[in-house]
């Protein structure tokens, strides 16, 4: 008779037993072949993602050269082919089960960043830090506002402040943006902040839902100076299947309050 044994592994240790995994996966598996096949873990995971490549190739196939075009605009700030977004789409729409195909949107891309304030009983806000930008400055992004309780405070609103130096003072331009009441759909929005050649040795960001109860779904995301582009997201999910980005610390990276995680914050799938 076969025993069974099940064993709690703490966390600290699953990067060793993942080391000694992989080893006797390398005693398993070949990985030699005349083609270079792998029949590891992670490949036997990548190839059956791969499972869903043959039903995308036919429809995209049958799209006309606008409608590939379209998917090719639809890439919003990133590297990828028209094809690369189709694909990236339809398999998460395969994967959970949604209707196929989707549709292609300029506004936003697959996943943006969410941020709420369930109840409106919170200070939900973030705040992105950059550094050595030369004005005028450019804030571009599109975002999309669902409304649950009408706020009595501050609506949806972005702060922008660009600090600088004069005559050994430490000063400030800036701008300050709010979105009007009730849902939004996505909309576009541009905020213009200092002046030409004026040097800013620190710019914030902050985005702020103070007491309010609403969602508030942003992508698209972009800053230039004079320079040109400047900082730019599109909230991707990477390997791993998390957003990358770059906590703050000095004077540079996002920091999320009262944190990144939910349901305050989080990087979700945008349908529509």
């Amino acid at each position: 008779m076969v025993k069974v044994a099940q064993m709690t592994i703490p966390p600290e240790y699953e990067p060793l037993l993942a080391k000694i995994l992989a080893w006797f996966d390398s005693l398993i598996y070949p990985t030699w072949a005349s083609r270079y096949f792998h029949t590891t873990r992670s490949a036997k995971k990548a190839n059956k993602e791969k499972t869903y490549i043959p039903g995308a190739r036919v429809i995209w196939n049958s799209y006309t050269p606008a409608q590939k075009e379209d998917w090719k605009l639809a890439r919003g700030y990133t590297n990828w082919s028209g094809y690369n977004v189709f694909l990236a789409d339809y398999s998460y729409r395969k994967k959970n089960d949604l209707t196929l195909p989707g549709s292609p949107f300029t506004t936003h891309q697959l996943h943006g960043l969410k941020m709420a304030n369930p109840g409106g009983g919170e200070d939900t806000y973030c705040r992105l830090h950059l550094k050595d930008l030369t004005g005028p400055i450019t804030i571009d992004f599109y975002y999309k506002k669902l409304e649950y309780s009408e706020t009595f405070g501050e609506p949806f609103n972005l702060i922008a402040e660009g600090f600088f130096f004069d005559g050994g003072l430490n000063i400030l331009d800036e701008e300050t943006w709010e979105a009007p009441g009730g849902n939004q759909d996505w909309t576009h929005v541009v905020i213009n902040l200092g002046e030409t050649n004026k040097k800013y040795f620190h710019l914030i960001l902050q985005f702020s839902l103070l007491d309010y109860d609403a969602e508030i779904f942003l992508d698209n995301f972009k800053i230039t100076d004079s320079t040109g582009s400047f900082y730019t997201d599109s909230f991707i999910k990477k390997a791993g299947k998390e957003w990358v980005y770059s906590s703050f610390y000095r004077k540079q990276g996002w920091a999320f309050y009262p944190s990144f995680a939910q349901p305050f914050f989080e990087i979700i799938y945008l349908d529509q």
